[in-house]
């Protein structure tokens, strides 16, 4: 029997479902055991089978994972709780973000989903403990934009089935007796903070000892993903493995010299110990998927010893993947199990059954092109940032961590524990900390870089270039494997039509952001906000997006106004692509660093076959609101009118201007403040868009606007359920409505449109 390709239709079984809009029956499932049962005793009945039986499980195990999120009917709500504190908690820069299981609600004893919840200036939490919280629920839900990360996703892989806010809380037990692993891992962590508590950059090594990432601050993280080494700060593959080579290593020597004495072969002892301390340091370190992934290599590698055989080294990957899958269907869904896992197999297949593979340079330099290289495809894929000095960062820092860096903060940290001394354990930090000036340093050379996401075409072409230039035959296939490699970076994307308008709202929750495209033109009218927690939409959501829509540079960035939620995230976006002019409402208040110029009433200019008009933007002593730049474009016969935050004093203002639109982005996000019936009637729009988070607390949309635009006959659209929405304006005589990035890239576990609470029209119409 081949077992690789059972274990390859296993795999395939289990990852299908990821790739569905919506999940099949289990019914469905089963019938392709039939055929399977049939012809078991043929390789291709077998195989069938395997594939079957990795779909059945894969789908009864997102089928309970669903069934766990918060009630529809919860959503939005403010509740009191009983819930239990799970994990490490997170000491954020407004309060604490705390994993909670065991939830119920007081009222009622209902039982709740597992609940990802922050605590604004809460106080100090341990893991274990109960307690009553105060908590206003969400479902699991967030933004939706080309190129953007899939918060959604990457909550519904860590079983998260709610979002909350706590309010307040009172703690009604201490943790019991036994409160598991995070219980020890909390301690381990509050007793090396203490040690390292007066040293500068402590924090680092708690996250290389004990697993929290959260510790890092926002630098540490700029640098480390600037030189392609985050995955030595977080409890990785290459830890385990070195830990259980030590160990290993140690064991059979004391055995060799007589210190251990064992009736049995040695290797059975080393067995016996190297397998509990790595599992042990594995579950201390969160046990992530790649450490999952090496303590299963590790752990199938020795019991393959005992028993004598030598299967492949695919093999062993196959297992591991296969494995880990099965434990968590749902783990593939977040980028770290691909990169885990893609990484390992590139080194075997670019460094394995090679002759000559002796030498310091194929042991160690290769290692790292061969990742480099092999990377850069999946990289561009998830839209994640592509590090050009990663060859020359890992190259000094792998060896620095891995033979100096962790054994000292291992051995310190069991020092410390048993024998109160420090010295060690605050010399690892000391070495860290060189390490991260060094990988400033490099970082300075050249930052990493995002490239726009490849289509599919362009992705496979990347894989065939990274097959050619590491196979053994690569001296022959380089130059046509750099060829492939290339078509990644060549323009993929599709552009307007001479005389078209594309109009892309983008999804920022409470703010604004528009990409206004004309067939060789770019203009971005505004860019989202920036929060005080360093939190950036220009850099986590507008600038994704902008890439993966095939923008390259940006001819005009106009900011409606100053307001953060506006023109928060335009410095970013201002640092990573070139932008030719900056215009602006309320100038004078603009980050000096974006040059702003002020928009003046009146200028027009053409692009492509489209007119772009400047229709309003009051000087001071206008109240803020009031100074927003009024765009309006148009394409044929069709026109887009973006008013920024105008409330009802300029709308009235503006009303002997020609104001007539199809598309219409409501003022002010739909706040009661804006959206005059005269307006309304005024621009006469098919389309009205509202740009507003889920819940906002101002009440954005208000349902009273909403209503009001449904009487005049203008159909609403919500970036909170659509997510991003592309409308196309031309001379057919309508802007029509192209996508919503939800429906485009819609997925079993994304949130349901039809199940999002948003404001609610009131049932008779509003006659103000």
């Amino acid at each position: 029997m081949d077992v690789p390709l059972l274990l390859i239709a296993l795999i395939a079984g289990m990852l299908l479902p990821l790739g569905l809009p919506e999940l099949p029956p289990l019914w469905l499932t089963t019938l392709p055991l039939v055929p399977a049962l049939m012809l078991w005793r043929r390789p291709a009945g077998r195989w069938l089978g395997a594939l079957s039986l990795g779909l059945l499980w894969s789908c009864l195990f997102h089928q309970q994972l669903l069934a766990q999120r918060l009630p529809p009917d919860l959503d939005g709500s403010r509740v009191q709780v009983l819930a239990r504190v799970d994990g490490l908690p997170q000491a954020t820069a407004t309060g604490w973000r705390l994993a909670l299981t065991q939830v119920r609600l007081l009222e009622n004893d209902q039982p709740l989903p597992p609940i990802r919840a922050h605590w604004f200036q809460g106080q100090p939490v341990n893991p274990g403990e109960l307690w009553q919280f105060e908590v206003t629920l969400r479902r699991p839900a967030g933004m939706a934009n080309p190129g953007g990360f899939d918060y959604e996703a990457w909550l519904y892989a860590q079983g998260v089935g709610a979002l909350g806010s706590i309010r307040q809380g009172e703690r009604l037990a201490e943790p019991p007796r036994f409160a598991g692993f995070a219980a020890l891992r909390n301690q381990l962590r509050t007793r090396i903070t203490a040690v390292l508590e007066e040293q500068a950059g402590g924090a680092r090594l708690i996250a290389l000892v004990v697993g929290d990432k959260g510790v890092l601050d926002r630098q540490d993280w700029l640098v480390l993903q600037a030189t392609g080494t985050a995955h030595l700060m977080v409890i990785s593959g290459l830890h385990i493995g070195m830990l259980a080579a030590a160990v290993f290593g140690l064991v059979t020597l004391l055995g060799r010299i007589g210190v251990l004495r064992w009736p049995w072969p040695r290797l059975w002892l080393a067995v016996a110990v190297v397998v509990p301390i790595t599992a042990l340091y594995a579950i201390l370190a969160g046990f992530g998927v790649p450490v999952q992934r090496a303590l299963l290599m590790i752990t199938l590698g020795l019991l393959i010893q005992l028993c004598y055989r030598r299967p492949g080294l695919w093999t062993f990957w196959l297992v591991a993947f296969a494995t880990v899958v099965a434990l968590n269907p749902a783990a593939p869904l977040r980028a770290g199990f691909w990169l885990s896992f893609i990484a390992v197999g590139l080194l075997l297949y670019g460094m394995g059954a090679r002759l000559g593979a002796s030498s310091l340079w194929w042991r160690w330099g290769r290692a790292q092109w061969v990742v480099f290289v092999g990377l850069w495809p999946w990289l561009m894929f998830w839209s994640m940032p592509a590090s050009l000095s990663a060859p020359l960062a890992n190259l000094l820092a792998i060896p620095w961590v891995s033979l100096l860096v962790v054994p000292a903060a291992l051995l310190g940290t069991v020092l410390e524990l048993l024998f109160d001394i420090p010295w060690l354990l605050q010399g690892a930090a000391v070495a860290l900390n060189w390490l991260f000036d060094g990988l400033a340093w490099i970082a300075e050379l050249r930052a990493a870089e995002r490239l726009a996401t490849p289509d599919w075409l362009g992705f496979a072409l990347g894989l065939v270039g990274v097959a050619a230039l590491l196979s053994p035959m690569a001296r022959l296939l380089w130059l046509p494997g750099a060829a492939c490699l290339l078509v990644l970076l060549l323009p993929s994307h599709e552009r307007p039509l001479p005389g078209q308008l594309w109009v892309t709202v983008l999804d920022v929750g409470q703010g604004l952001s528009v990409l206004l495209q004309t067939e060789e033109h770019d203009l971005l009218y505004d860019a989202g906000a920036r929060f005080s927690s360093g939190f950036d939409l220009g850099e986590a959501v507008v600038y994704p997006a902008l890439l993966a829509l095939g923008v390259r540079e940006l001819d005009v960035m106009l900011l409606s106004h100053a307001d953060n939620d506006h023109a928060g995230g335009a410095p970013f976006i201002a640092g990573h692509l070139p932008v030719k002019r900056v215009l602006a409402g309320q100038h004078a208040a603009i980050d000096p660093v974006l040059r702003a110029q002020p928009c003046e009433p009146g200028e027009t200019w053409q692009w492509d076959g489209v007119r772009f008009e400047i229709l309003y933007s009051p000087p001071p002593p206008a109240p803020p609101n009031e100074q927003s730049c009024v765009l309006r474009a148009v394409a044929g016969s069709s026109a887009v009118l973006l008013p920024g935050d105008l409330g009802i004093r300029g709308e009235y203002q503006m009303l002997d201007r020609s104001l007539a639109a199809d598309l219409l982005l409501a003022p002010h996000h739909g706040s009661r403040s804006s959206s005059s019936y005269a307006f309304i009637r005024a621009v006469e729009p098919r389309w009205a868009v509202f740009s507003a988070g889920r819940h906002s607390q101002y009440g954005h949309p208000h349902p009273l606007v909403v209503e009001r635009y449904r009487e005049l006959e203008a159909e609403p659209v919500y970036t909170a359920t659509a997510g991003a929405i592309r409308f196309v304006l031309d001379d057919t005589g309508k802007a029509r409505r192209d996508w919503s990035w939800r429906e485009r890239a819609r997925r079993f576990w994304h949130e349901d449109q039809a199940l999002a609470r948003l404001a609610e029209p009131p049932a008779k119409p509003v006659l103000e």
